[in-house]
């Protein structure tokens, strides 16, 4: 118990000084990848990768990393039984798959949604018999990534009761495919019966494989620290302080920071994605993409399809399909029933984002856009055909893709404003046309200087440039660039290395440390 005493607070002092940004990562990355690929067979590579993924995880979460290998064991334990009992009577299959269910979120319900039961059940009580009740405060300590991961099982867990896929009998494999140190923090959710497959294989050292993670490495860290990182000052300095700024004075300053909001998270998540991907491509594994330039998509339904694909994936599969096809909808007209589904794929995903009242209210109302859009698509295309409108041309296409930002942005106020209290003061003032925002200081009074707008702006155009010819050309420019000319190769990557380094933010007024889906 003395070891266990003095362990738990080292990890703790590391977890400032470690990040997926900075320089403590690569170095224990280009490690854990040299000794990998000196070790002679899959199971003691695998053993290797397990102690690394252990590690990363205690950097995040030290005295709570029990709760990932219970959870873990939780799900291959019932998977294994409800392997073995295929042929019993399905009312005890169910029973055991429902018990299952329960063990596996359990931990999740505890940590995360705790303070918000006892919030709403305060509520109730007070609503009901008329006494104000003060609901406590409970604050409770979350494991990093926690949605992630209890996703994951809970989709293998249902896969084997459904007969989708045979249970993993290993436990070691099973552990080292939810623990797996590149994704354990935030992804993107992967079936486990499709990367433990490739975790088991002796790979090869393979030099494009490696020269191509590195670069989807570099170009996570070029969103990430040349992009995401800065926008977060100014966004933080609105988003934080909004009453600070009037609506008759400042009012459009509230829209450019929800629209630098939006591309923050994109650049964040998007970032960190890259560079996790990147990352198992090292060691011969290849996780699923996760964004497909979600901006470019001309309705908020394609944008759902683009954004965080791995987890709209998982509520397609495991509760819009359930909702669909459940009894109590199923008398209902094949529309109705679909809209039932968006919505509560939606709420869920409100939810599953952060207890609290602006994600589920950030979750409807995503939900309602895409209902809407269906409900009225009859009329937008006898619109489009009364005016002769041209579906293909570049004018129609960016009016789409302008108004879906804009409806975005308005949704992502609620997602990123402290209080519910704070999301209503800002959204009826953000439309205010207080143009002199952009002449006078109000821009550059929020942390940037005008020329770290100017790089940060520029940084974006790239970005932009590079999924413009990714989603509506189907060019991959990162892989483009690898099959180009040694020297004109390495040219490339020294001025993304060195744009990083001299432009990048790091530091300061913000913690370049912190990605924003650290806290789901």
């Amino acid at each position: 118990m003395h070891i266990f005493a003095e362990i738990i607070p080292f990890f703790q002092n590391l977890v400032g000084i470690f990040a997926f940004t900075n320089i403590a990562y690569l170095l224990l990355l280009v490690l854990a990848v040299i000794i990998y690929f000196i070790l002679p067979g899959a199971k003691i590579r695998g053993t290797w990768l397990l102690l690394i993924s252990l590690l990363v995880f205690m950097l995040f979460s030290p005295a709570l990393v029990w709760i990932i290998v219970l959870v873990s064991a939780s799900a291959w334990l019932f998977a294994l039984i409800l392997d073995r009992i295929q042929q019993k009577k399905e009312i005890f299959r169910r029973l055991v798959f429902i018990a299952g269910l329960a063990t596996t979120l359990a931990s999740l319900f505890y940590f995360k949604y705790a303070g918000l039961a006892t919030e709403v059940t305060a509520q109730i009580i007070s609503l009901v018999s008329a006494v104000q009740i003060q609901s406590p405060t409970l604050t409770l300590l979350m494991p990093v990534g926690i949605s992630f991961w209890t996703f994951q099982t809970v989709a293998y867990l249902v896969d084997v009761y459904w007969g989708k896929t045979k249970a993993i009998k290993n436990p070691f494999w099973f552990l080292l495919g939810t623990t797996f140190f590149p994704i354990v923090t935030m992804g993107p959710i992967t079936r486990l019966q499709e990367l433990i497959p490739q975790l088991q294989t002796k790979h090869r050292f393979d030099y494009n494989r490696i020269q191509s993670g590195l670069l989807l490495i570099g170009w996570g860290f070029f969103k990430k620290l040349m992009i995401a990182d800065g926008l977060a000052i100014f966004v933080s300095s609105v988003f934080d302080n909004p009453r600070n700024f009037s609506g008759t004075e400042h009012g459009l300053i509230f829209f450019v920071a929800a629209a630098f909001f939006a591309i923050q998270l994109y650049a964040d998540f998007s970032g960190y994605t890259d560079i996790v991907r990147g990352s198992a491509r090292l060691f011969g594994v290849d996780l699923p993409l996760n964004f497909r330039a979600p901006y470019f998509a001309r309705t908020v339904g394609d944008f759902w399809r683009r954004w965080h694909m791995t987890l709209m994936d998982w509520f397609h599969d495991y509760v819009w399909l359930t909702v669909l096809y459940s009894r109590p909808v199923k008398r209902l007209n094949l529309k109705t029933r679909k809209y039932i589904s968006v919505m509560t794929v939606f709420l869920i995903s409100g939810l599953w984002h952060g207890a609290g009242w602006t994600f589920v209210v950030w979750g409807l109302l995503n939900g309602v856009y895409q209902v809407m859009g269906e409900i009225l698509k009859p009329a937008n295309d006898w619109l489009v055909k009364a005016l002769y409108i041209n579906r293909t041309s570049f004018s129609h296409k960016l009016l789409q893709t302008s108004f879906v930002f804009t409806l975005l942005t308005i949704a992502w106020v609620f997602f990123r404003a402290n209080t519910m209290s704070d999301a209503l003061y800002i959204l009826p003032r953000m439309f205010v046309p207080t143009f002199w925002i952009f002449t006078d200081e109000t821009m550059i009074n929020q942390g940037l200087n005008f020329e770290q707008l100017m790089i940060i702006f520029a940084a974006i155009i790239a970005v932009w440039i590079f999924d413009f010819f990714k989603a509506e050309k189907g060019h991959d420019v990162l892989a483009w660039l690898n099959g180009q000319h040694v020297i004109f190769r390495w040219i490339c990557y020294f001025i993304l290395i060195f744009t990083i380094v001299i432009f990048g933010h790091y530091g300061g007024a913000y913690n370049a440390a912190d990605f924003i889906y650290f806290q789901f």
